[in-house]
């Protein structure tokens, strides 16, 4: 028996009363307390922590009964264990009626108190778990109701009657149609009878006036209360709007992008033409007039073709890195075999050049934009041969799978990269160095970057100056999000 409960008995025959109260107490380990009638016990319950009263039925002045409603009328919520000696089933009937806990009739041996200590015993224990969920549902900041089948509130926490502006009394009784828009309390009610019909929770969402609730609705599986349902709402109003702020900013991100690439497509497309006649007119200045031009002359004439030639690859890449989303291919089962090899074939001048050699182990079939992959590769690829000062460049492509995504690598004996610079080097129009010592528009790893993002992929490098650097990039198996 739990040692902490306390037990008040009420009965007119003092003889009694102590005998129940020395066996409580000497048998079964409880704390016990006396009084010779209903005047007692109430004194008693004001004045002393009580767990449980075990109560006389006929009493003088006030019966056990009416003692039990005049507790109850004070707010005392014990369990009330009404013992008679004369029982009937008009008492019995009257008892149940008045929320009596348990009834039985006095008897005479031990198996009497054994079977009074059992039902202190669970009753206590029962509304103590009560008492908790009752203050668990009372403090819980939750929005919290006991609804039937007509769509009344039965039960009621104070943070779901504060959500309405009245007290729990004042809630209870009340109906869904009266504090919340008919077409909310149609749906809820909807959802709640099926609850009940079904025995099976149901979580939704809805909203009204600029708020919004995330909805638990459980069914009660109580005697007596199985015609009702149990409402647990949530306030998400301030997770909606961060949500719809958040699809507003992604949304005119978006349109911002759009016209970012397409204000970079029409600028390249049409810078090429004026490009074009500058770089034709200086050779033809440099063709017909060269017998008349001084060697400075013709050392300008060299600076200026050289700078149309590099604006125009730079707008030719500019083109590109433009076009990544707006014009890129379907997603396809894709061998990376073929990937690698047409970006050797695109390179092939390169690498006979420089003495490159271009290995790798077996690639797998990924779901992607194949002419995307083909250029991934291919600037990685190309800078690894640009970006190696010592011996021939050697190159190795891998693969391998990590769990949803397939991780690449390309590996390379190149100059390295400075750990400060790693991040840097993603960034369009970043050079890390000059144009007199390496070629280039600072766009490649950048179109690598975009390319990855339009698949829902990543990229990173890792770096050692001076020995190499091996570029990591991954692909979703199922192809990411093609949009």
């Amino acid at each position: 028996m739990d040692t902490s409960i306390k037990v008040l008995v009420v009965d007119d025959s003092n003889f009694y009363a102590q005998l129940v109260a020395d066996t409580l107490a000497t048998d079964y380990d409880m704390e016990t307390f006396t009084g010779n009638d209903a005047r007692e016990g109430l004194y008693n319950l004001e004045t002393s922590e009580v767990d449980c009263v075990v109560t006389d039925y006929q009493m003088p002045e006030l019966d056990g009964i009416e003692f039990l409603e005049a507790a109850r009328e004070r707010g005392f919520e014990q369990p009330f264990i009404l013992l008679t000696g004369t029982g009937s089933e008009a008492v019995a009937s009257e008892a149940v009626a008045a929320g009596v806990t348990h009834y039985f009739q006095k008897q005479e041996g031990e198996q009497q108190f054994e079977k009074l200590a059992n039902q202190i015993d669970n009753a206590v224990e029962q509304h103590r778990t009560e008492r908790k969920y009752e203050l668990l549902v009372d403090n819980s900041p939750d929005l919290i109701a006991q609804v039937n089948a007509e769509g009344e509130f039965v039960m009621t926490n104070e943070s779901m009657a504060d959500s309405f502006g009245v007290s729990t009394d004042m809630l209870t009784g009340k109906s869904l149609f009266d504090v919340v828009p008919d077409d909310i309390a149609e749906h809820r009610l909807e959802v709640g009878r099926e609850v009940i019909e079904t025995g099976e929770t149901r979580r939704f969402e809805d909203g009204y006036q600029g708020e919004y609730f995330h909805n638990v609705f459980v069914p009660v599986d109580l005697p007596g209360e199985r015609e009702t349902f149990q409402v647990i709402a949530r306030d998400i109003t301030g997770r909606k709007e961060a949500e719809i702020e958040l699809k507003e900013t992604v949304e005119k991100l978006e349109e911002s992008n759009a016209q970012l690439e397409q204000f970079a497509y029409v600028t390249s497309h049409d810078l090429q033409e004026p490009l074009r006649m500058v770089s034709s007119y200086m050779q033809l200045l440099e063709r017909q007039y060269k017998d008349d031009l001084d060697e400075n002359a013709q050392e300008f004439i060299e600076y200026a073709v050289d700078g149309a030639n590099r604006m125009k690859e730079m707008i030719n890449d500019l083109l590109q890195y433009s076009r990544v989303d707006s014009r890129g291919g379907d997603f396809e089962p894709t061998d990376f075999e073929n990937v690698l090899e047409q970006a050797r074939d695109n390179l092939r001048v390169a690498i006979a050049e420089s003495d490159a050699e271009l290995t790798h182990d077996p690639l797998p079939t990924v779901v992607c934009d194949e002419s995307q992959m083909v250029m991934l590769l291919q600037n990685l690829v190309s800078n690894a041969i640009k970006y190696c000062d010592e011996g021939p460049p050697r190159i190795h492509v891998a693969a391998e799978r990590d769990g949803d995504e397939v991780v690449f690598s390309v590996s390379d004996n190149g100059i390295g990269i400075p750990e400060d610079e790693r991040d840097e080097v993603f960034r369009i129009f970043s050079r890390l160095h000059g144009k007199d010592e390496y070629s280039g528009t600072g766009i490649g790893l950048a179109m690598c970057q975009k390319i990855l993002d339009r698949h829902d992929g990543s990229i990173r490098v890792e770096s050692e100056v001076g020995e190499g650097s091996t570029f990591y990039f991954t692909i979703p198996t199922g192809g990411g999000n093609d949009e």
